[in-house]
């Protein structure tokens, strides 16, 4: 894989993707900043500077962006819960349009040659006339969320070539792995492997036939650095395989020992039934694939909540 240009800026530094992705950055040799409102979850890897700061201010923004200079600017901070973006819908483009347009703005201003924006897969699609969709599917979000996130691609799209810099999208399926928060609202693979690790009921939200497309975060990393040195790209970030939520649920009791039956509860608004994604671009720009089976990627997350539960 080729080396970086110069240093890298990861908004959203704090969060799941964005630990692992500062983590592997530094073990690739790239000077990294780091930039959250949140503090780290963890001391951050020897060299790495850290900003706290919040996308939605302008002027914090801007005066990180003047002090680190990125090169590459990895753009992860956003709201993710499809689930909050329809109870409110201001905050969520707040901090997905409008925080991207300022993040966007900062970068043209310090000279950044390139912007990988992590959007996503599995909510800009809607309910597809098939699957697996690829990218010239036509968008068509039925949720809060996907809907910002297909706005600030947009956004981006205008606002590269005014600012003359490059830009790599990358739509990633559900993404799941150890570090996952399992206090919100989104991540089911953590909050069911946390919920089965205390032996606490889980509840499935409809009749667990929905489907989605899993991939693990390592991959999701592993398409993030290549979206920076290589072609820049829109590309879909999954597996091609879909996993219904009951047979999710099934895997993970079995991994934890869990041995309750779950609960069953109303859909909740916004989600949808049915999503995989045709990675073939990202094969095609660049040579990206997914390494991690499910089975796999489950049984090491199940392990890294087993550790954190233990620990507790």
């Amino acid at each position: 894989m080729p080396m970086p240009h110069g240093p890298a800026l990861v908004t959203g530094a704090s969060g799941f993707i964005g630990t692992h992705l500062v983590r592997r950055l530094a073990r690739e040799g790239y000077p990294i900043v780091g930039l959250d409102r949140e503090p780290p979850r963890a001391e951050p890897p020897p060299g790495v500077r850290f900003f706290r700061a919040d996308i939605r201010d302008t002027e914090a923004l801007r005066a990180a962006f003047a002090e680190a200079k990125p090169d590459t600017v990895y753009h992860l901070a956003a709201q993710t819960s499809v689930t909050a973006s329809m109870r409110d819908p201001v905050a969520d483009i707040e901090a997905n349009v409008l925080g991207t347009v300022r993040v966007a703005q900062a970068a043209r201003e310090v000279g950044t040659r390139r912007i990988v924006f992590f959007s996503t897969g599995g909510a800009l699609y809607g309910e597809p006339d098939r699957v697996p969709v690829d990218e010239e599917t036509a968008p068509r979000p039925t949720s809060l969320y996907g809907a910002s996130k297909l706005a600030a691609e947009r956004y981006l799209q205008i606002l590269s070539g005014e600012a003359k810099f490059e830009l790599s999208v990358l739509r990633p399926g559900n993404v799941y792995g150890p570090g996952q928060d399992s206090a919100g609202e989104a991540g089911v693979v953590a909050i069911f492997s946390t919920r089965m690790l205390h032996d606490e009921p889980v509840t499935i939200f409809g009749d667990g036939s929905q489907a989605r497309d899993y991939v693990y975060v390592d991959d999701v990393v592993e398409a993030a650095l290549r979206a920076a040195t290589g072609d820049p790209a829109t590309c879909l970030i999954g597996t091609g395989v879909a996993t219904g939520t009951l047979d999710l649920c099934e895997r993970l009791a079995r991994l934890c020992g869990y041995e309750r039956a779950p609960l069953f509860a109303d859909e909740r608004p916004g989600d949808i039934q049915r999503i995989t994604l045709d990675a073939a671009r990202a094969r095609s720009a660049w040579g990206w694939e997914p390494g991690v089976r499910l089975d796999e990627g489950l049984a090491a997350t199940v392990d890294w909540f087993r550790e954190a539960t233990e620990a507790d």
